[in-house]
């Protein structure tokens, strides 16, 4: 987990140049728990950064198994790690940003679009991470908080590659790159003007 304040950043898109500034550290947590992940999170970053004004949600998990051999306990943990954990978060800091205004970015997926075989419980988490966003979205909007979707067809990661080795050694060429979906996670944070509160994004 990582957590950004602002302090000298620049941010570079089609319309503009705009300075941020950027300070970060990293927390090992577990995002389903509130004891020893959420509580002690928030709580470390407020005592750092005394506000909180920026969360992305981008915490996953797939398995990748016909539904008739998903165990509960793997559908559980999928919902739990890629649906659940965003509630939680979005949750908890919601008190902090209400007061002021914020930012949040759900990494949904190109299967929060469209259902595919074989990844039937991460379908429902990416699906269950829409109507968040778009639900979300209504409820905070009096606050000056944006909520925000984004998803990402394939991207080149260790996660993709374990779903299929075989289809990612011959087509990893053509994915998104990690950093390709950051920087527009960080455009969709800072460009007021050009994505709208509930708005999904789809990438690559």
């Amino acid at each position: 987990m990582r957590i950004l304040h602002r302090r000298r950043f620049y941010i570079r898109n089609q319309l503009t140049i705009r300075r941020y500034y950027i300070d970060l550290f990293w927390i090992h947590t577990d995002i389903t728990t509130h004891i020893f992940g959420i509580d002690y999170l928030i709580k470390s970053t407020i005592e750092k950064f005394k506000s909180i004004h920026i969360l992305v949600n981008n915490a996953g998990i797939v398995y990748v198994k016909k539904l008739i051999d998903t165990s509960e306990e793997e559908w559980a943990k999928t919902i739990n790690i890629n649906l659940t954990g965003a509630f939680l978060f979005s949750k908890a800091v919601l008190s902090f940003m209400k007061n002021r205004h914020g930012v949040i970015i759900n990494v949904s997926s190109g299967a929060g679009k469209t259902g595919f075989p074989d990844i039937s419980a991460y379908c429902a988490s990416k699906f269950g991470m829409m109507g968040l966003t778009e639900s979300l979205a209504w409820e905070v909007e009096r606050y000056n908080i944006k909520v925000m979707a984004i998803c990402p067809g394939e991207v080149n990661t260790k996660m993709q590659e374990d779903v299929d080795p075989n289809y990612y050694r011959k087509h990893k060429g053509n994915m998104l790159l990690p950093k390709q979906v950051a920087e527009k996670v960080v455009e969709m944070i800072f460009d007021d003007k050009k994505y709208n509160n509930g708005q999904s994004i789809v990438i690559g």
